[in-house]
């Protein structure tokens, strides 16, 4: 048993354990430290995920007539849904017909998520009578329809521009990050990187040192000679 590297061990891993009792404590404006640092982070990551800028002016090259109905399943749902299309949608029973051009449909859905990551609330209470999410998710279902009618039809690069593009850059994520504020990474965000680093060393090395206290350790097995 090597008492030094025991104590230090037990230090350590004490001392650890003292700080993660802290962390789980509502003590950082109202939040654990898990839930504060997730709501940093997240907030850097919207920062870094505002592409609709650069996917209205992709949009603007995509002409490509689109003459469909795609299915929703429920008359109600399809009559939400036209209020997005505005001109372009017209409801047939649980249907929607689409006849417009994919630039078109494109832009009033990236309008749609630019006021979402702004978290413009009362734009869509106001033109849809509709929560942003709930707005935002009835683009996401019936664009991907249209993707997937595009596709069947040999049109892969729309359907694969709007799947790609339109739902995955534009959409998704301002319907995912709604809510909260966009931040460029700033002192507190690089202050929680580092701390999440040496966290992860300070409990790695604890174990490694009770280890080599008690005396264990981890050795590769000698390789058998062959008689």
């Amino acid at each position: 048993m090597l008492k030094k590297q025991l104590f230090l061990g037990i230090l350590l891993a004490t001392s650890f354990l003292i700080t993660l009792g802290f962390m789980l404590n509502p003590v950082f404006d109202g939040k654990n430290f898990i839930a504060y640092a997730d709501e940093h982070f997240d907030s850097y990551s919207k920062h870094s995920s505002y592409f609709i800028p650069e996917l209205i002016e992709m949009a603007k090259n995509y002409n490509t007539e689109i003459s469909m109905s795609i299915d929703l399943k429920s008359e109600e749902v399809a009559k939400k849904v036209a209020t997005l299309y505005a001109e372009y949608g017209k409801v047939e029973g649980s249907k929607l017909k689409i006849n417009a051009r994919l630039s078109d449909i494109s832009l009033l859905a990236l309008k749609d998520a630019d006021r979402a990551y702004y978290n413009d609330e009362d734009y869509f209470k106001q033109n849809y009578g509709m929560s942003a999410k709930e707005v935002l998710y009835y683009w996401h279902s019936s664009l991907q329809s249209i993707a997937k009618a595009l596709k069947a039809q040999g049109k892969f690069e729309e359907g694969l521009f709007i799947e790609n593009q339109i739902l995955m850059r534009g959409i998704e994520p301002a319907y995912n990050f709604f809510g909260l504020e966009a931040k460029p990474i700033d002192i507190i965000g690089a202050g929680l990187l580092v701390f999440y680093v040496i966290y992860t060393l300070w409990w790695g090395f604890a174990i490694y040192l009770l280890f080599e206290g008690l005396g264990i350790k981890v050795t590769k097995p000698k390789s058998k000679k062959e008689v």
